[in-house]
């Protein structure tokens, strides 16, 4: 039984937007199809530039990603975030978003190996989320 799955990050420097492709790999590895969305940010233009790290992963990411659409969401039996924990309020304001019924699985920073950790957490996301489905 096929099983989509939506993640959505939000990344400034680049450390979450890695935890959202380890747990879409994760989720292809548990069989399921994936659309990978990165949220816009809401900070203003003079903030972003303030931080050069940022900026540059900014024009790295923007050619690479789209921001998560209705149909993304309406399309996906299991949604798996992540976002960095310095900017918490686009996830927020994301998940506000959401209607009731949508299934969420936040992607946990699990140190030591944070890449192998969001990976199974993607693989046990989809593997919960074919089971409701069947």
């Amino acid at each position: 039984m096929t099983v989509n799955a939506l993640v959505v990050f939000y990344s400034r420097h680049g450390e979450t937007e890695r935890l959202a492709l380890a747990a879409g790999v994760g989720a292809v590895q548990a069989r399921a199809n994936i659309r990978l969305r990165r949220l816009k940010d809401l900070a203003d233009p003079a903030t972003i530039a303030s931080d050069p790290v940022w900026t540059e992963n900014l024009e790295r990411m923007l050619p690479d990603y789209i921001a998560p659409r209705e149909i993304d969401a309406d399309w996906a039996d299991v949604i798996l975030t992540a976002s960095c924990p310095a900017s918490p309020t686009e996830m927020e304001e994301y998940l506000k978003s959401l209607k009731p019924n949508a299934t969420t699985v936040q992607i946990r920073d699990d140190p030591p190996d944070r890449i192998a950790s969001a990976r199974a957490q993607g693989r046990q996301a989809v593997e919960s989320a074919r089971k409701l489905k069947s």
